[in-house]
């Protein structure tokens, strides 16, 4: 009787197995396609305003307007050790001397040996032969970022009028480095202008300024401060827009393909004006070589 139980449970057990076989096996669960990441373009990168940069630039300009004088460099020199860019030409160099411990990179070949230079935020000081060359490199190198920089005074004549140590022979090799992280689209501006410079570097010496100023009438940007044109005097017909403003009074200006000439005092802020407009597109730009001053000691008429 025991025997024929476990013989009906077996069948039945056998059974419910082929009914659950012929009901077929429960379906496979629905694979879940993987949620597609949306795809985010790049944002563009924003095209150069050189006009927005330069501006920055000028109204940026503190007291002194990043000059400094050669005395004040000589003691710097003490303690600081500035690095000194002599950016005349080789040829200069080689007749009057230059400043021991500087490196010579001619200004035409400035944006091409960025990797020649310090860290954007260490300490350069620029210097041509007068201040006009010094002024103009020194206004590219900031437009590319580099925060410490400052031009000499007048120059090398002025560094050798104050009786300073003037060093002979071969100055320091520049030393290749790495290059710095800069605008690229800024950088390719500023190498067409620095290389393009012509002989002369858009410098007009304050007699031959008279004489274009007497014959083709150009129009004539007095950059100095109010301030000044009232204890110095100032060249007649000029009219004065002190450099931190000028971005802003563009609108007083001529057509940018018209005759502009520019002075300060010494040629400093002159020379950076003067490339301030070159980079928005005024062709026709020259700066008085030596400024306001060395119209004075030319003996040229003065307006009081």
């Amino acid at each position: 009787m025991k025997s024929r139980s476990i013989t009906t449970l077996l069948l039945a057990a056998l059974l419910a197995g082929g009914m659950t076989a012929c009901a077929g096996a429960p379906p496979a669960p629905t694979a879940v396609p993987p949620t597609a990441v949306p795809t985010v373009a790049p944002t563009p990168k924003p095209a150069l305003d050189m006009t927005a940069a330069v501006d920055k630039f000028l109204k940026g300009l503190p007291d002194g307007f990043n000059g400094i004088k050669p005395e004040a460099l000589k003691d710097q020199m003490a303690t600081a050790k500035p690095f000194l860019l002599d950016v005349r030409e080789a040829s200069e160099l080689a007749s009057g001397g230059f400043i021991e411990g500087a490196v010579n990179i001619p200004i035409r070949t400035v944006a091409k040996n960025l990797d020649k230079l310090p860290a954007k935020d260490q300490p350069i000081v620029v210097y041509c032969a007068i201040g006009h060359r010094g002024a103009i490199a020194a206004t590219a190198l900031q437009l590319l970022g580099y925060t410490n920089v400052k031009s000499i005074s007048g120059g090398f004549n002025a560094w050798t009028a104050a009786k300073l140590p003037v060093a002979t022979g071969t100055p320091n090799a520049p030393v290749a480095g790495a290059k710095p992280t800069v605008d690229a689209e800024m950088l390719a501006v500023l190498d067409k202008y620095l290389s393009g410079l012509p002989d002369g570097f858009n410098g007009v010496k304050p007699d031959a300024a008279k004489e274009q100023i007497e014959k083709t009438k150009p129009f004539v940007i007095d950059v100095r401060e109010p301030s000044e044109l009232a204890s110095a005097g100032y060249i007649e017909g000029s009219v004065n827009i002190p450099i931190r403003t000028l971005s802003a009074n563009l609108s007083k200006l001529p057509a940018k393909d018209q005759p502009i000439i520019v002075y300060c005092a010494i040629g400093h802020r002159g020379g950076m004006a003067m490339a301030a407009l070159n980079l928005l597109g005024y062709t026709n730009v020259k700066s008085i070589s030596g400024g306001f001053n060395a119209w004075v000691a030319a003996n040229l008429p003065v307006k009081k």
